[in-house]
Parts: structure tokens; C-alpha cells; sequence
């Protein structure tokens, strides 16, 4: 069975800076609210943010597209031989599980933001992947029809 992930890939590729910078900015929320800051106008003026965020789209596309090919490829392969794998919370958890351990072995902790948001990252651009991901007999493995025919194998 043939696997395509292109078309989610290359959205997951150009949306990880972004999705990094989003991320990062809602970690001290999310770690720690009642420590949480209130946003500086200047943080979220446009003549501020569209430099930096074309620039995320730049440099999230190059770190990112390696392994979201390699997590698109091995995901593919895995879910058309086992079809519960093609649910999009499995990707996530496995896109998101990885990271994790990227960050760890890198020394970002996942309670710091940095880590939190590479974390994040990671479960983002594997759902992504995953709606982008179409499989050579069309049917999604999830389809009722998909299941019936591996469990008649």
C-alpha cells in the first residue's frame, strides 16, 4: 500500500515556525498561570510580528522538514498495517512523544517553555501530517470498511 503525506507535510513544514513562536509565547500560561504576564503592546503590533514570523516560517521549515518526513513516512507505514494507528490522537501523541524526547536529550526540560513549546510543536505538525495523509487504496484506514478488511485478513 502506497502512502502519500506531501501535502500535510509541506503544510506542517511551513507552519512549525509559527506554531514554535505561538506556542512559546503561551508557555508561561500554560506552565504556570498564576505567574502568567500581561502582553506589552509592542509584543503584538504587526510591524513587530510579521518580520518575526516570516522569519519563523524560514527557519521552522528548515529544522522542521526533516523530521516531519521521516514521522510521515515511518507514521504512514505503521497505520496502513495497523489501522488504529491512523486515528490523528495517535499521531499527535507519537509526533508529541518524540519531541519530547528530542528535547530532553537536547536539556530542555518540558516544564521550561522552550521545551513546552517544542513539545507542542511536535503534536501540531504530526496532526497536520496526519489530515494531509492519504493512503494508495483511498480509504483512510479508519472507514469501517478499511477495519473489516484487515480484520478479515
Amino acid at each position: 500500500m502506497h502512502v502519500r503525506f506531501y501535502r500535510g507535510g509541506f503544510v506542517a513544514t511551513l507552519a512549525a515556525g509559527p506554531i514554535f513562536l505561538s506556542t512559546l509565547g503561551l508557555a508561561p500560561l500554560a506552565l504556570d498561570p498564576a505567574r502568567s504576564m500581561a502582553l506589552h503592546p509592542v509584543v503584538v503590533d504587526g510591524a513587530v510580528m510579521l518580520p518575526i514570523t516570516a522569519a519563523s516560517i524560514v527557519l521552522g521549515s528548515v529544522l522542521a522538514a526533516l523530521p516531519v518526513w521521516l514521522g510521515g513516512t515511518a507514521m504512514g507505514w505503521i497505520a496502513a498495517r495497523n489501522p488504529g494507528l491512523a486515528h490523528p490522537a495517535a499521531w499527535a501523541l507519537v509526533g508529541g512523544a518524540t519531541t519530547a524526547a528530542a528535547a530532553t536529550a537536547l536539556d530542555f526540560a518540558p516544564d521550561t517553555p522552550i521545551g513546552f513549546a517544542l513539545i507542542a510543536t511536535g503534536a501540531m505538525c504530526a496532526t497536520i501530517v496526519r489530515y494531509g495523509t492519504r493512503w494508495s487504496d483511498d480509504s483512510a484506514p479508519l472507514t469501517p470498511h478499511a477495519i473489516n478488511a484487515c480484520a478479515a485478513k
